[in-house]
């Protein structure tokens, strides 16, 4: 039996599998309500009664943003696009949820994989190099082309970041699908001040301010053609920072990025992951970038400028006419592109498609190369220098007829690329919620694992389907994993083939249905509870104070245990620092304040969550108003914070007289939109046997009320989890559960 001490909670600590629990409807009025405890359908009523327009029309909504996206800027025939040349995937950013679409996301990363993803096999496209060649031998010789925000992109190199997440380069297919887009400009002359103007059909921009003269020397300080301090990446990609406006960088601006910007929805990121931008990743934190060399990639005959942004201390690598001239690397500002998130392509990419032909590290196709309706006059920006011209102004481009030099205050094509950060999107992608509402193709997935159907149907079939299936009673953690393997999509089930839910960015088990109080007919409710507590590592506990990598928090606050009273006792769950200051603090910066949030229109987590005292307290696994672990678990006694309620007499079952519905704060916690789990429901682990004195069947002794595994009780990162329950006989006491899930 595994009990704590308060005062030893300072020392070894372990947070905190929360349950926590959301309905899928609430009557008529709302799409989907969610719960401190359980998971709640609509109004049986309403869905007998074909009532569920709320739903249908949300989901109309979303499918009529999804399809505005898709058509968006793309009023022109471009040939890299046609099916003999591509296979397509349909955008995969919701501009109305603001997260990824699965299915969409999955199909991508099919195509540059060759893999299949789920919620807990990342591993499969993790440490992984495919370059556009390899994506093509997937795909029948086809290029992968995904529409993301409203363009359309060519994937070209799948790899893996500084922090090992897998991370999917894209490059803008053309040109034209800028056009009449809005962009900041110089309107052709070095201004500091850029104005607001629109793209032309071609989508050109000049690469730097288009000075009068352009006979710069490449030792000035800041030469025209260094990408670092050029116009394109600081105010036509939106990207902001200092440029230069007068030859060799003799004066320069600084430009803040815009939010009007065709580029800022890939540009301007946010505190709380709503945009494009909060999953891309810069060249800071891409190996490959920091240190590249057309030179070594390609076996060119010398390096260029612009390609790594690290230091290249090698100047012998650089054709010049005084060696070392077009090494750019050294000077100031040349590296500040390694903060972007959109950028342009370099020639060791790309390759050198020249008449003789060198391939780039991506290894693309002619088409990927190509710009539709241009000609060798006008072609794709890139961010290369030239090696070996007397003056500081050439620019490399490409077209899908070669590789050429070109001046950089003349106008080009304008095609940037970015890099996907996979780990982030697919948890997007994967998550229940989105920006203001439930993401609807997650929620009926999750409806058909509890149901166990692969049957194509609506919500309020399989919401109506499992109101009958559970009538008067609940569903228990063994039951919703039985059922969620008879689907074959296995996109949300772990390694143990278990029912892991992403909700706001972190992972719960499903582990209980069962229904609430509403009158006539109650509303169904899905328990969640926490999957382990390394997820919280780094996150705020509260303002300025963040998990350590176990998640631990005291159970009391670390201070000395009460010793005596009936009124503050030192493990009343009412009172502990775990639920006043953690799960109920009403301080926004911590990671669970969007739980707890909730608002006058629907559009927060918190107005889809119940609270303990709005379960059906008839249930016939006793829930949480009327809890008791004598009968439950075998006890001789019940334990405290079991039960919200004053109804059990209290003289009786418990050995702890001291605390009891008279203790300050005891009931409280039936309010709660989250809270700490019990004994009796996660039961005692398959280290404890029934005695010969119980009432409870071993099962139940070991599987708790919600029916958990061995899987589900453990906690991942090796430490034991915090429980609600107190001591029978030891106010100083709190119960935990083993880290292996074996015992309490």
């Amino acid at each position: 039996m595994k009990n704590k001490k308060s005062k030893l909670i300072l020392i070894s600590v372990f947070i905190l599998f929360f349950v926590l629990s959301f309905l899928c409807f609430n009557n008529n009025k709302n799409l989907i309500k969610n719960n401190a405890n359980n998971f709640n359908s609509t109004n049986m009523t309403d869905i007998n009664n074909g009532n569920n327009a709320n739903f249908i029309n949300q989901k109309e909504k979303i499918n009529q943003n999804d399809s505005n996206n898709q058509t968006e800027n793309s009023g022109f025939t471009s040939s890299n696009l046609t099916s003999s040349y591509v296979v397509n995937v349909g955008e995969i950013w919701n501009d109305t949820t603001k997260r990824f679409k699965r299915n969409e996301l999955l199909q991508l990363i099919k195509y540059a994989s060759n893999s299949t993803v789920t919620i807990n096999n990342i591993n499969a496209i993790k440490n992984r190099i495919v370059t556009a060649s390899t994506m093509r031998g997937y795909n029948s010789n086809k290029d992968v082309v995904v529409r993301f925000g409203g363009f359309d992109w060519t994937a070209t190199y799948l790899s893996y970041d500084k922090s090992n997440n897998p991370i999917l380069t894209l490059w803008l297919t053309d040109s034209q699908q800028l056009s009449g887009k809005s962009v900041y400009s110089n309107n052709g002359s070095p201004s500091a001040t850029p104005t607001k103007t629109t793209f032309n059909s071609n989508g050109q921009a000049t690469w730097s301010s288009a000075f009068v003269t352009y006979s710069d020397s490449p030792n000035s300080a800041y030469p025209d053609n260094m990408y670092g301090t050029s116009y394109i990446r600081s105010v036509t990609l939106n990207n902001g920072g200092w440029y230069t406006t007068s030859v060799g960088g003799g004066s320069g601006a600084t430009f803040t990025k815009k939010s009007d910007s065709v580029f800022s929805p890939f540009t301007n990121t946010t505190s709380n992951k709503t945009a494009i931008a909060d999953y891309l990743v810069s060249p800071l934190n891409v190996s490959w970038q920091e240190k590249q060399s057309f030179k070594t990639i390609s076996n060119f005959n010398c390096d260029v400028s612009n390609c790594g942004w690290g230091k290249d201390p090698n100047n012998s690598n650089y054709i010049t006419e005084s060696e070392g001239n077009y090494n750019f690397s050294n000077k100031d500002k040349y590296d500040t592109w390694k903060n972007d998130l959109l950028w342009l392509p370099s020639v060791a990419e790309t390759g050198n498609y020249a008449q003789i032909r060198y391939i780039g590290l991506w290894d693309l196709s002619d088409n990927q190369n190509s710009n539709p309706h241009s000609n060798a006059q006008y072609s794709s920006w890139l961010r290369s220098a030239e090696d070996n011209i007397t003056y500081g102004c050439s620019i490399r481009y490409i077209a899908s007829n070669g590789i050429y030099s070109f001046n950089c205050h003349d106008p080009n094509f304008t095609r940037p690329a970015l890099h996907i950060n996979l780990t982030e999107a697919i948890n997007s992608a994967f998550d229940m919620w989105g920006n203001t509402q439930f993401v609807s193709d997650n929620l009926n997935l999750l409806l058909k694992y509890v149901n166990g159907t692969n049957t194509a149907t609506t919500n309020s079939s399989l919401l109506s389907s499992l109101s009958s299936t559970i009538g008067s009673g609940a569903m228990l953690s063994n039951t919703i994993k039985t059922n969620a393997n008879k689907v074959t999509d296995k996109t949300f089930l772990n390694s143990n083939n278990e029912l892991l839910i992403k909700f706001y960015g972190l992972d719960w088990y499903g582990v209980f249905i069962t229904k609430d109080t509403t009158t006539p007919t109650p509303n169904l409710i899905l328990t969640l509870f926490l999957a382990d507590s390394g997820q919280l590592y780094g996150k705020n506990k509260i303002s300025g104070v963040t998990y350590n990598k176990y998640g631990s928090a005291p159970f009391n606050s670390g201070g000395p245990p009460y010793s005596n009273g009936s009124t503050t006792i030192s493990n009343n769950y009412g009172n502990n620092y775990i639920r006043t200051t953690l799960l109920s603090s009403t301080n926004t910066a911590s990671v669970f304040y969007p739980y707890l949030k909730t608002s006058t229109n629907k559009t927060a987590i918190g107005d889809f969550i119940v609270s303990p005292k709005d379960l059906n307290t008839q249930d016939a696994l006793n829930l949480q108003k009327s809890q008791t672990a004598k009968p439950t678990l075998g006890f001789r006694y019940n334990l405290p914070n079991e039960s919200y309620s004053n109804l059990i007499n209290y003289s009786t079952p418990y050995k702890n007289l001291f605390l009891s519905a008279s203790t300050t704060n005891y009931t409280i916690w039936q309010n709660d939109k989250l809270w700490l789990p019990s004994l009796s429901e996660v039961g005692l682990g398959t280290n404890n046997t029934i005695s010969t004195n119980s009432t409870a069947s071993n099962n139940l002794r070991t599987a708790g009320l919600w029916g958990l595994s061995t899987a589900q009780r453990s906690n991942t990162n090796k430490t034991a989890t915090w429980l609600r329950s107190g001591h029978i006989t030891d106010k100083n006491l709190a119960y935990t559960i083993s880290a292996d899930g074996t015992d309490y």
